[in-house]
């Protein structure tokens, strides 16, 4: 029998024990380490019985602590220490043996077990960040455990960022990976309209761009979305999020992709923002031209509930157009536009007209071909006060326009 104070570095590693093919035959073994008689068990080595057996398939002896769980999970260091000197081998058990030495932030059993050779990248590194532990984190990085398996950093960030910024800030440039993990923590937080941890997560750098799944769990990989922080910020109603996004690089290959997503959600300055960077104006796709989208949250009607969100809506619309929106659609085009337009409320539905006669999107035969049905020209009609006239854009005649460069150029 060897006990700890005598094994040297120069005796490591220590030859494994023979494991025991039949659980059972350790059990009496187990009821000792779990009274705690210490001495009892170095009779039992002495004696040499099997310190440790296979893992079980019975699943009531799997659910059992094995004698070197119970000396780690009791703080039992002399124990623990007695076991591993005489080969009790620290991965031969089902379940890692650091578990509950780090959720107690047992540092000198972690340091014990890592000596004699336990795996420190079989224990969850996301719960070794939740001790908020410096020391005991530096530890296990210095074992050899790469942070950034498991998202275990994306995940501890996420349950609570400050205390581990130090930690995060003092490896990002040993482990490039951790950028992807702060990426996919601020989309966490996005998700859940987190402002203080957004804010957390850009001062560590976050890129508010990279395309990452919105859950910091890979077994949630199946279910998640995969898109980046300011795409998911266009969804959850928080412009001041991305003002601050606004602040950080935008990536060219991204520009007419966010330039389609932002038409549906009628953000000015994220549209001043793309057409800055090089969004087009006359953006088409499959002869659907930006300009359609750019009217959806004008006419949408769940846009009411939302205080000025249709003024706004507006006013990117009129930034597009202001950019150099044109628009000549085919005629089923634009029959599709006027039933798009006929679900609209009529003082809406004037505007982007309003909009359109102003700046010449549509030549004057497209617009009074648009608003030539009765069903139109009742819309447009509804809601006016008797006395005012219907605006000249939407006359059948379309007199008004006939006289524009744009149409004289057309016909």
């Amino acid at each position: 029998m060897r006990r700890p104070n005598q094994i040297k570095d120069r005796d490591l590693p220590i030859p494994l024990c023979i494991k025991s093919k039949n659980f059972s035959e350790i059990l009496p073994l187990i009821e000792l380490c779990g009274d705690g008689k210490l001495y009892e068990v170095e009779e039992w080595i002495i004696a040499g019985k099997p310190l440790q057996g296979e893992p079980p398939d019975d699943r009531k002896l799997q659910r059992l602590l094995t004698p070197l769980e119970i000396a780690a999970a009791k703080g039992f260091h002399s124990l623990a220490g007695l076991l591993l000197a005489n080969g009790y081998d620290p991965n031969g058990d089902d379940r890692s043996p650091l578990t509950e030495p780090v959720r107690s932030r047992d540092r000198e059993m972690v340091v014990l077990l890592l000596k004699f050779g336990a795996n420190p990248n079989d224990a969850d590194f996301c719960e070794v960040l939740e001790t908020y532990d410096r020391n005991l984190m530096d530890l296990f990085i210095e074992a050899g455990v790469d942070p950034c398996n498991g998202n275990a950093v994306a995940r501890a960030l996420s349950h609570k960022g400050r205390p581990l910024l130090g930690f995060v800030k003092s490896y990002q440039d040993r482990f490039p990976k951790m950028q992807r993990q702060i990426d996919i923590a601020l989309n966490v937080f996005v998700d859940r309209r987190d402002e203080k941890g957004i804010a957390l997560m850009l001062w560590l750098g976050a890129d508010p761009h990279d395309r990452v799944p919105n859950s910091a769990y890979p077994e949630d990989a199946e279910l998640c979305e995969v898109e980046s922080p300011f795409e998911r910020a266009l969804w959850v109603d928080r412009e001041n999020v991305i003002e601050s996004f606004l602040k950080k690089p935008m990536p060219p290959e991204q520009v007419e992709y966010l330039f389609k997503r932002v038409s549906y959600r009628g953000l000015p300055n994220v549209v001043r923002r793309l057409l800055k960077e090089g969004a087009n104006p006359n953006h088409t796709e499959e002869e659907r031209h930006i300009i359609e989208d750019f009217a959806y949250p004008i006419l949408s009607p769940w846009n009411s509930s939302v205080i000025d969100r249709d003024v706004r809506a507006v006013e990117a619309m009129e930034i597009v157009i202001e950019a150099g929106a044109k628009w000549d659609p085919s005629p089923e085009r634009l029959a599709y536009f006027r039933r798009r337009l006929l679900k609209g409320e009529p003082q809406k539905v004037r505007k982007v007209l309003e909009l359109f006669e102003k700046h010449e999107v549509l030549c004057a035969e497209q617009l009074k071909e648009l608003t030539r049905t009765p069903s139109m020209k009742q819309l447009l009609q509804r809601d006016l006060p008797q006395n005012q006239a219907i605006n000249s854009a939407f006359r059948s005649d379309g007199a008004s326009r006939t006289n524009s460069p744009r149409y004289r150029k057309k016909h």
